[in-house]
């Protein structure tokens, strides 16, 4: 591989990890970063420290799957294709991936993004299995 394709590679790479953060990551960080001074420092800082390590993570994680993909031989355009694909499940392209209330087994009713028990008869919520469902 020539390093023209490396650089363009590692270009395309931050290209990706930017959308897949989206611009609403660094609104909430500068939002935090703001609290922080206002409010008690330590917990803020401790948030902080918390989100930016599972971006550095997830930034991994990234890297790890697009470089098997790149073997396989996955091109940027088919990747670029498939990411504005996920984008629009929620029916809205801004770059990240909202997640909607899931059904309670036990009543039926809706329950938040987030919750693992319903908020109105307390059963368990089948929590994603999926290896990236948690992000």
């Amino acid at each position: 591989m020539s390093s023209r394709a490396v650089t363009d590679n590692g270009a395309m790479l931050e290209f990706i990890l930017g959308y897949s953060a989206g611009s609403s990551t660094a609104s909430r960080a500068a939002s935090l970063a703001r609290s922080a001074a206002v409010a008690d420092g330590t917990i803020h800082s401790n948030r902080i420290e918390d989100l930016n390590e599972r971006v550095d993570q997830l930034a991994m994680i990234v890297r790890g799957m697009w470089a098997l993909l790149e073997e396989g031989g996955v091109t940027t355009e088919q990747l670029m294709a498939k990411l504005e694909e996920l984008d629009m499940l929620d029916g809205v392209a801004d770059g990240k991936v909202t997640r909607g209330p899931v059904d309670c087994p036990s009543c039926d009713s809706k329950v938040a993004a987030g919750l693992t028990k319903c908020q109105y008869c307390g059963a368990d919520v089948a929590v994603s299995d999926h290896p990236l469902g948690q992000l």
